[in-house]
């Protein structure tokens, strides 16, 4: 996942130049591991690492989602928890 995250100047999480190069490319994308973290409180760890900064509640995994599916254009997401990934597709009338 922190491959493909990166903090803007404003401290916005958006698309790392990998991510669009991996897109522009038009290479399906599937992030790995959502929700392996635990309580974000602290800032997410190795796999929020690109994003830290901005990580302080389990809230923020809603935004990083959001990110990786509409600006990053991922197609899947592996989750230890996956309610979250099928809550939020759900929502969002994603396959």
């Amino acid at each position: 996942m922190w491959a493909l995250l990166e903090l803007d100047a404003n401290n916005n999480i958006v698309p790392s130049a990998y991510a669009r190069n991996a897109k522009s490319a038009g290479l399906d994308i599937i992030a790995w591991s959502f929700e392996r973290s635990g309580p974000l409180k602290n800032g997410g760890g190795w796999y929020y690492q690109t994003v830290n900064p901005v990580i302080n509640n389990d809230g923020d995994m809603m935004e990083v989602l959001h990110v990786m599916a509409q600006d990053v254009g991922v197609i899947g997401v592996f989750s230890d928890w996956p309610a979250s990934v099928s809550y939020y597709a759900n929502c969002m009338g994603l396959p």
